[in-house]
């Protein structure tokens, strides 16, 4: 009785979690037919504009974490170059690629997240949440580097960022290497969490564990419709068309529902001949993930909300060190290629995501016309 009642209250936890603050993003992973692996990713964040801007960090940039309450933490330099993008015109990497192909995404995790305590006489090896995705972008090139090295840090919250941010920050990170090997990094009860991302998808709370549990409640979803013969008691169940494999696929935007649906897509996508062909694959699974203005909102009654909609999408050409991106207001695809970049200098540089707020269309009526 008392192990169903917990049971009970563990679920009408998670449905309050996921309903207080559902923050959206979705990540995953694809490979090619060569093993070539592909990073996927959508922001989802309606608070506010989140004016974001892609940055280029140089390499040998010397780095210190705040702690909060003017407490300084520990202090790094950049052994690796890397591209992000920022939040507010701030340092706050929520998604980015190092020179080595290590790429990231910084996921919301409300309800969950919850943090090391600030011990006195550790800051030296402390740092607060928000800094560490810049920190193993700047310090790592394989996941297993990470494996080893985070369980000798403290990673803390900290109220002052996120009163600088303008809203609580609970994170948790995806992170791929160039091998395609990829892990989901959780902070939960205090304790650090390191899973081996084998199913390449990560979207918000619950935890990572939870979520691969969840997908038990689908082993019915398959590619393949129903056969013609199939009936009862005489009476014929063909299907009414093409899809009926996936009859139970959620189609809501909570993340469990995102997580069963972006699983349902990336294992069941044929791979991509090569690169080309991958990255067009996945915008194409990015495209099932975009949350229109309007259609999820929060706030403490139908008449005060706010609304909660994709801002931008990325792609990372992991093997190819190529970073895509694409905005809310204009739709075209935009690329920088991190061999081509300088990472020699001595300050983070920035552009806007968008040089104009607006959508890029091609007008080919005059094709036409002179046909």
């Amino acid at each position: 009785m008392k192990k169903t009642l917990l049971m009970m209250l563990s679920f009408m936890f998670v449905m309050l979690a996921s309903r207080v603050e559902v923050k959206a993003c979705t990540s995953f992973v694809i490979k090619t037919a060569d093993g070539s692996p592909i990073y996927g990713r959508t922001m989802e964040w309606g608070a506010f504009d989140l004016q974001a801007e892609l940055v280029l960090v140089p390499r040998q940039l010397s780095f210190s974490s705040e702690l909060g309450g003017g407490k300084k933490g520990m202090t790094w330099k950049n052994k690796y170059g890397f591209v992000a993008i920022n939040a507010i015109k701030k340092p706050f990497v929520t998604d980015g690629m190092n020179e080595t192909g290590l790429t990231l995404g910084v996921l919301y995790f409300p309800g969950f997240a919850e943090y090391q305590s600030l011990e006195d006489g550790e800051e030296s090896h402390t740092m607060n949440n928000v800094d560490l995705s810049a920190y193993i972008l700047g310090q790592f090139k394989t996941v297993k580097e990470i494996k080893e090295a985070l369980p000798k840090l403290r990673v803390v919250y900290s109220k002052d960022i996120a009163e600088v941010f303008g809203a609580p920050a609970p994170l948790h990170l995806i992170v791929t290497d160039s091998t395609g090997a990829s892990i989901v990094i959780e902070y939960v009860r205090g304790k650090l969490h390191i899973y081996d991302n084998r199913i390449g998808v990560m979207t918000n709370s619950p935890s990572y564990d939870w979520h691969i549990l969840n997908l038990r409640n689908y082993p019915q979803l398959t590619a393949f419709g129903g056969h013609a013969d199939k009936n009862i008691k005489g009476v014929s169940l063909v299907p009414f068309g093409a899809g009926s494999g996936m009859l139970g696929l959620p189609g809501d935007v909570t993340p469990p529902s995102r997580f069963i649906r972006a699983v349902a897509f990336t294992s069941t996508t044929n791979p991509p001949k090569n690169i080309e062909a991958g990255i067009n694959e996945a915008s194409r699974i990015l495209n099932n993930f975009d949350i229109p203005r309007g259609l999820v909102r929060e706030g403490k009654s139908p008449e005060d909300y706010h609304l909660n909609f994709t801002q931008w999408s990325t792609i990372g050409d992991i093997k190819n060190k190529r970073y895509y991106w694409w905005t809310e207001f204009n739709r075209r695809m935009r690329m920088v290629d991190l061999k081509k970049l300088n990472f020699e200098g001595n300050e983070i540089s920035s552009i806007p995501l968008d040089e104009v707020r607006t959508e890029d269309i091609k007008n080919r009526t005059n094709a036409l016309i002179s046909r």
